[in-house]
């Protein structure tokens, strides 16, 4: 599908390979005809979705954790409720001996797939010296998450020891990754949807609270309890940040990032 935009800016045009440089609140990377004709010129682009392989892996991450998440939660043999209820709960073989199996395995395949997707930001990177170091810096932090993520699937709950490092620097490096690229390099990108980046503030905010309510109540890791909902505050974390990785790989194929 095609679609003609009004070009409202100035600039030169180069008819040999179609290029068009100009300064004006729009810019469009690809160019694909142009018509000289009108007194109005337009600039025709592309509509049609561009599914990259990051924006692929972003999707997959969601997609992947969702399905053996809940697949797990069928196979728990006790009443599981999400609100005061761990999801490492879901990964320990004594407590959900016969799904405890899918749940690790979610985490490592999200892990694995979140490497690529942050990998790939650098579509977004902009001749801006100071957006391209946050964007870099928010893609090394991802691939630091995507890895403490494998290693929570590695190290279950019964190795508390290494389940508790490996989950903590996730979410740590995750929350960190949030914060450097929604509120940085992309929320300025005139690719960048809007409504992504609200969506993600709000993220930001919800893992903010868990991480401060944790740090609370931290004598309760690991264990069931019926008053504090600090599990539940985990699942929001986990999930709405997913969501949000998600969103943005719509937003990258939808825009042909």
């Amino acid at each position: 599908m095609w679609r003609w935009l009004p070009w409202g800016g100035t600039g030169n045009f180069n008819f040999n390979d179609l290029r068009v440089n100009w300064t004006g609140t729009h810019f469009f990377p690809i160019i694909y005809d142009i018509y000289p004709e009108s007194p109005s010129p337009y600039i025709m682009t592309s509509t049609a979705w561009k599914w990259s392989l990051s924006s692929i892996a972003g999707m997959a991450a969601l997609i992947i954790y969702s399905v053996f998440t809940f697949t797990s939660v069928a196979l728990y043999p006790a009443p599981y409720n999400p609100i005061y209820d761990w999801l490492s709960n879901l990964g320990n073989d004594n407590f959900n001996p016969a799904g405890a199996f899918f749940f690790n395995t979610g985490c490592i395949l999200t892990g694995i797939v979140l490497v690529p997707f942050f990998v790939g930001l650098y579509r977004w990177y902009e001749p801006i010296t100071w957006k391209k170091i946050l964007l870099f810096a928010g893609q090394a932090v991802g691939i630091f998450a995507g890895v403490a993520l494998i290693m929570v699937g590695v190290f279950p709950e019964t190795q508390i020891a290494s389940h508790m490092l490996a989950a903590g620097l996730m979410f740590k490096a995750l929350f960190v990754a949030m914060v450097i690229l929604n509120l940085g390099p992309l929320f300025t990108h005139p690719r960048f949807m809007r409504w992504v980046g609200y969506y993600g503030v709000v993220v930001v905010f919800i893992d903010l609270t868990f991480v401060v309510v944790l740090l609370m109540y931290k004598d309760i890791l690991g264990a069931f309890h019926t008053t504090v909902p600090v599990p539940g505050l985990e699942w929001a974390a986990v999930f709405s940040s997913l969501i949000w990785i998600g969103a943005l790989s719509y937003n990258m194929a939808k825009s042909g990032v």
